[in-house]
């Protein structure tokens, strides 16, 4: 049975550039960087394509051995979903459009990379866009949100 995933939204913000993805939880206060072929794999996933289809369109993409890569995009999608920045989803009512964008990743094929970084989570817990009160911008909540 085909898995799908999606950003597990209010509670993460993610933006993809060219070469990472950056996701914030903002429960958590932890943020994430994937490199690598953790990019395309995230936006593969996040487009509405199922983890099979993501991995045997990026292994086509880079000539890569298609059972390495749906290894690695399983052990990924594990870790996403473990600190709960994907969440399973529905599969989607109609196919996502094809992406032109994987096209020119041309062979090479890298291990996805994914990292957690929580040093900077006292100040995304705090973060004034998202804790705001009739106090106004910006202080700190009175009661901290919980870790």
């Amino acid at each position: 049975m085909p898995q799908f995933f999606r950003i597990n939204e209010p509670d993460v913000s993610a933006e993809a550039f060219d070469r990472e993805v950056l996701a914030i939880d903002l429960k958590s206060g932890h943020y994430h960087s994937l490199r690598e072929s953790a990019v395309p794999l995230w936006r593969l996933l996040t487009e509405g394509r199922s983890l099979e289809e993501s991995a045997a369109r990026l292994a086509t993409a880079l000539a890569a051995d298609p059972a390495r890569v749906h290894a690695d995009a399983a052990a990924l999608v594990a870790a996403l979903t473990a600190r709960a920045l994907l969440v399973p989803a529905p599969a989607p009512a109609t196919p996502p459009p094809e992406p032109g964008w994987l096209a020119p990743l041309g062979p090479g094929y890298q291990a996805p990379v994914f990292d957690t970084y929580t040093d900077m989570k006292d100040l995304l817990l705090i973060d004034p866009i998202h804790e705001v009160d009739v106090s106004g911008w910006p202080h700190q909540p009175a009661t901290p949100p919980s870790a």
